[in-house]
């Protein structure tokens, strides 16, 4: 169920949130456990960017951290500050941690420099979220009393000062800067290293999925807050030749990064709001071209509004759907809602940080926005399964229909064989009857013919002779229902078959001549010499039953690869069209010896002339 599977994104969240909370105060608790040294802190105003060294009046006492803004408004410039403590003489070395400056500065203790920044004037060394760290040993480190110089270089828009400042034993020191660093660095870091590798898979995807366009607009997004992010970071504002560009292309980001944030989460919820998505474009160019054409005595204002814009947009966007989850069951953003509350909670802190309402200058919204980027990772991860169990039920349910369909196809198959030898078997038989017919039926036609013509005149050695022959017609019927598969030469059966229609014919009154070419050494299969015969032999009855002709004419000859049998005889002719429609079973039998051989039947019949013609190819 939806809500069973939040509940891991849910922890998931409230573990980020508890690591980020202990990263925030476990550097107050190292602080907390360490002897506090008296540091006598003050700050003085410079009289030019090149200073080299601070007035001798006008100091002024302060506390850490310190953000001059306040005390002098407007003001871009150097700001010296002094930090002097009396050191016990037993102390061999100490640790120093400066938590950052704002933006660019130089150190120098008792005199001597210990660290300086690239460029301390425009464009300034953006090193104001760099913790630093040093190892204070004699003689650097004097006994008595030690002065800590510190030259920053700033700009009133940007928070320009000085942050905590901690003396320490040197293993205390370390650890200390070590929480900084992570907070500071290492955590930016790995975000953008996150941010990257997410925006990668997400472009990817929507690359190969053109339709899932919310995957596209998050990649935007990512890609944008990569850009934003990279602020955290920076240590130059190049390619720019100020800081105030750097700026305002920060903040162009951020508005452009709130309106892809607005498209990407009404399509992630399946919802398209043309006006709203046109009004929030509309609002993040106009800011974009204001902050770029506002010019840099004024962009201080502007960017805090377009700032403060940005950032309520973004809270708007996770206030909002973090309704839509609660009041949507199907929400998909169920599974973004705690992320986006963490992202809601520590915007508004950041927004407050940013106006100075909290007196800090660490943001959270950088970190707790790569919560969200691996909530939609789980998202797609849990998507990805659903898809792949779907994809297994479905390969289930696909495999069982396949066997039911094997077996319908197996039982059809078997139905079919059945009916094929149902039909084989009335194929022998219809064979067998027209074999019959054919041969043996003729045959006894012919010899009751000459019975009843002169039966005194018939011998007994002729009688004899006609029986043998019936035997021998129904011994060749008997071998090609057997299915012998040895090749027969055809010259051989023909001659009795020629010799018998010969005499049937010659005693019936009709003159035979027969014409055999090239087939001496023409064998074939039982079954296709028996087909022959029989097409020879009723083609020959039928002469004699109906024809009432005086002359027949028989040719069997190959000519290349093919056989001809050509039978043509004299007599009254009859109507072909038709003929097949007829009582008598002679002409259909022809015909379907034909097909059965494979061969190619004409026939052609007038009065005076008849003529058949069978042409078969062989193999």
């Amino acid at each position: 169920m939806p809500h069973q599977k939040a509940f891991p994104r849910a922890w998931l969240a409230v573990l980020t949130g508890a690591f980020l909370f202990f990263i925030a105060v476990s550097p107050a608790l190292a602080l907390a456990q360490q002897p506090a040294l008296e540091l006598r802190i003050e700050a003085v105003r410079g009289t030019g960017w090149d200073d080299t060294r601070p007035p001798a009046d006008g100091w002024t006492p302060v506390t850490l951290p310190d953000s001059w803004a306040g005390r002098w408004p407007g003001f871009d410039g150097v700001v010296w500050y002094r930090l002097t403590w009396d050191q016990p003489a037993q102390v061999a070395e100490m640790g120093l941690l400066l938590h950052y400056l704002n933006m660019a500065g130089a150190v120098s203790l008792n005199g001597s420099p210990i660290s300086r920044d690239d460029s301390l004037v425009e464009p300034l060394t953006r090193a104001w979220n760099s913790p630093r760290y040093w190892l204070l040993a004699p003689p650097l480190l004097q006994a008595g009393r030690n002065t800590l110089l510190i030259r920053v270089s700033g700009l009133h828009a940007y928070q320009a000062g000085l942050g905590p400042v901690s003396l320490g034993t040197p293993a205390a020191m370390q650890a200390e800067y070590a929480h900084e660093r992570v907070l500071r660095h290492d955590l930016q870091m790995l975000g953008l290293a996150v941010s990257a590798a997410v925006s990668a898979f997400f472009a990817a995807l929507w690359l190969l999925r053109r339709r899932e366009t919310a995957y596209g607009w998050f990649a935007l997004m990512s890609v944008l807050w990569l850009l934003f992010g990279y602020n955290q970071i920076a240590t130059s504002p190049w390619p720019f030749a100020s800081n105030h560009s750097w700026q305002a292309l920060n903040t162009s980001l951020l508005l452009l990064f709130s309106v892809s944030y607005v498209v990407f989460a009404l399509r992630f919820c399946g919802r398209r709001m043309p006006r709203l998505e046109s009004l929030a474009l509309l609002v993040a160019v106009a800011g974009v071209l204001d902050l770029w054409l506002a010019g840099s005595a004024n962009l201080v204002t502007h960017r805090a509004l377009w700032t403060l814009v940005g950032g309520l947009t973004i809270i708007a966007v996770n206030s909002a759907s973090l309704v839509h989850a609660v009041r949507h069951r199907s929400s998909p953003m169920r599974s973004l809602a705690p992320f986006m509350a963490l992202s809601a909670v520590t915007g508004a802190h950041d927004l407050l940080v940013f106006t100075q309402v909290i007196d800090s200058n660490i943001y959270y919204t950088t970190m707790s926005s790569y919560g969200l980027l691996l909530g939609m990772a789980l998202t797609q991860a849990a998507r990805f399964v659903q898809s792949l169990e779907r994809i297994e039920n479905f390969n289930t349910e696909l495999i069982e229909e396949v066997n039911a369909a094997k077996a319908e196809l197996a039982a059809t198959l078997a139905q079919q064989h059945a009916l094929e030898l149902a039909h084989a078997r009335i194929g022998e038989r219809v064979n067998l009857a027209s074999d019959l017919h054919d041969g043996l039926g003729g045959m006894l036609v012919g010899s009751i013919a000459t019975l009843e013509r002169k039966p005194e005149n018939l011998s007994a050695p002729e009688l004899l002779a006609m029986l043998k022959r019936l035997r021998d017609d129904l011994r060749l019927i008997i071998e090609a229902t057997g299915r012998h598969d040895g090749a027969r030469a055809f010259g051989e059966l023909l001659a009795p078959l020629r010799h018998r229609t010969s005499q049937l014919l010659d005693a019936n009154g009709i003159d035979c001549r027969w014409q055999v070419s090239n087939i001496e050494t023409l064998e074939l299969p039982p079954s296709q010499s028996l087909d022959l015969l029989r097409f020879l032999q009723e083609a020959l009855t039928n002469v004699l039953k109906h024809s009432a002709g005086r002359r027949v004419d028989v040719a069997v000859m190959r000519a290349g690869a093919e056989l001809q049998l050509n039978v043509r005889d004299d007599g009254r002719g009859f109507v072909v069209d038709g003929a097949d429609k007829g009582a008598g079973a002679g002409l259909r039998s022809l015909r379907a010896r034909a097909r059965r051989l494979g061969a190619d039947l004409q026939l052609h019949s007038q009065p005076g002339k008849t003529q058949l013609v069978l042409r078969m190819p062989l193999a």
